[in-house]
Formats: structure tokens, sequence, C-alpha cells
């Protein structure tokens, strides 16, 4: 039986209207990311994160627990900008080797991701699954994405904080900025936090 993998793309919204100062520094940002990215990610990686199309993001994880946290991690260690994450399930069809580099194998795992990525960009969805099969999940990341277009950048960065893994390498940790503990208490009563963290949870669990 052919072992199913978990491809993420992770791709900038709206790229193509950064300036090209913006593009050069996002790029920058993006090449120092990848050490810290797969040092801190490197049990749950089947093939490293690297980086395609000048502003792409591609890793390969070896099971789905990961794919939240790992998500979450890119979109705090790169707070400048906003990131659509594809995830597609399945299997390979090159061979793994110590090293290897996500954009370097092909299968349909990485099938399922970019079309689930194309998807999203028709859709306007910032969060996208491929090969998993489960309507449920689907709505979700609808969900979850509908929340991110209706919140203000302050809000997306604070959301993105809550939801980061402890481990996270991030040079700024939005929602633990400085802020006070009463005006972080009053942010996440006004983006009804406990009902967005009870959303979350069950979009983990369809992931997992």
């Amino acid at each position: 039986m052919a072992i199913n993998y978990f491809a993420l793309i992770g791709d900038v919204v709206a790229s193509r209207t950064l300036a090209a100062p913006a593009r050069a520094a996002l790029q920058a940002e993006l090449r120092a990311a990848l050490p810290d990215l797969n040092r801190t990610w490197r049990r749950a990686l089947a093939a490293r994160f690297a980086i395609t199309l000048g502003d792409e993001l591609q890793c390969l994880l070896k099971s789905p627990e990961a794919v939240w946290d790992v998500a979450h991690a890119v979109r705090v260690r790169l707070p400048a900008v906003d990131w659509v994450i594809a995830c597609g399930r399945g299997p390979l069809a090159t061979r793994l080797h110590p090293g290897v580099a996500a954009p370097e194998l092909d299968g349909p795992c990485f099938h399922a991701a970019r079309g689930a990525l194309e998807r999203a960009k028709r859709e306007r969805l910032v969060f996208a699954f491929g090969g998993f099969d489960d309507p449920a999940l689907d709505a979700l990341a609808r969900y979850y994405s509908a929340l991110f277009w209706n919140s203000t950048r302050r809000q997306r960065r604070a959301a993105n904080g809550f939801r980061a893994p402890p481990g996270a390498p991030a040079p700024h940790r939005p929602g633990r900025e400085r802020v006070g503990p009463s005006a972080l208490s009053h942010l996440r009563r006004r983006m009804a936090w406990p009902l967005v963290a009870a959303g979350d949870k069950m979009l983990r669990t369809l992931i997992a």
C-alpha cells in the first residue's frame, strides 16, 4: 500500500501587486527564514522547505498532525505579507532521499496541493486542502478564510499569534507584542476568540 504524505505550498496573497523593493525584501526574508523552519520542523519533515517561483514555499510532511502548526509557523515567521496555505494528501511518485527539498519531488500529494492552491486563489481562500475528500474539512477551511477576510490587519496578526505553536521561530509574534494584559483581553473579546478557537479545534481535528 502506498504511503500518504502531506505537501504544503505557501503562496503570498496578491504577490504581483508588491513593488519591486518590497518583493526583493520578501525574498530576502524568505531565504533567511528557511534555516529556522527546517531546523524547527526537522522531525516532522519528509522533505525540506524550499523556495519556488520566487516567493512560494514548499515542504513535505510525514503526517497530518503537524500541518496546522507548520502553516501557522509560516504565517508568524513571515508576517509582512498574508499567506495562502494549501495542503495536499497523497503518495509520492519519486523516491525520498536524505536532505531532499520538497520541490525536487513529485507525486499525487503535490498535485493535490497545487490543485487546492489554484482553487484557493479562485475562491479567495487562505487555507485549502486537496486529496482529503472531506466536505466538513473544506467547509471549515472556508469558515477560517471568511474570518480572515472579515478581520482587520491587526486582528489577523493577533490571530496568527494566538494560533502559533510555542516553538515557532518568529522575530515578532503577533498577539504577543507590546500589548498589556487588559488590551490583549479586550482584543480577544472583540474577536470572539473562544468561538474562533472552538472552530479551530474542529478544523485541526479533521486535518489530523
